[in-house]
């Protein structure tokens, strides 16, 4: 059980990112007619808004293993 967990805490976070990285123009950019891949700025914003979504999720992810997998 502990096996997978651990593979999906390490999935999820992926999952989530990959779903991040292909909707941050319809989230954050309505309005804009620039694409992301185009300009500096607003993709170094993608960058950071991917890296924060997969590191916070990671982080909570392996809490929760470790935190279940010491009561096994």
């Amino acid at each position: 059980m502990i096996i997978f967990l651990g593979i999906l805490a390490i999935l999820l976070p992926v999952a989530a990112g990959v779903l991040v990285w292909k909707r941050f123009d319809q989230i954050f950019l309505k309005t804009a007619q620039v694409d992301s891949n185009d300009s500096l700025p607003t993709y170094l914003k993608k960058l950071a808004a991917v890296s924060l979504t997969t590191g916070f999720l990671l982080f909570v992810c392996f809490q929760l293993l470790f935190i279940f997998s010491g009561e096994a």
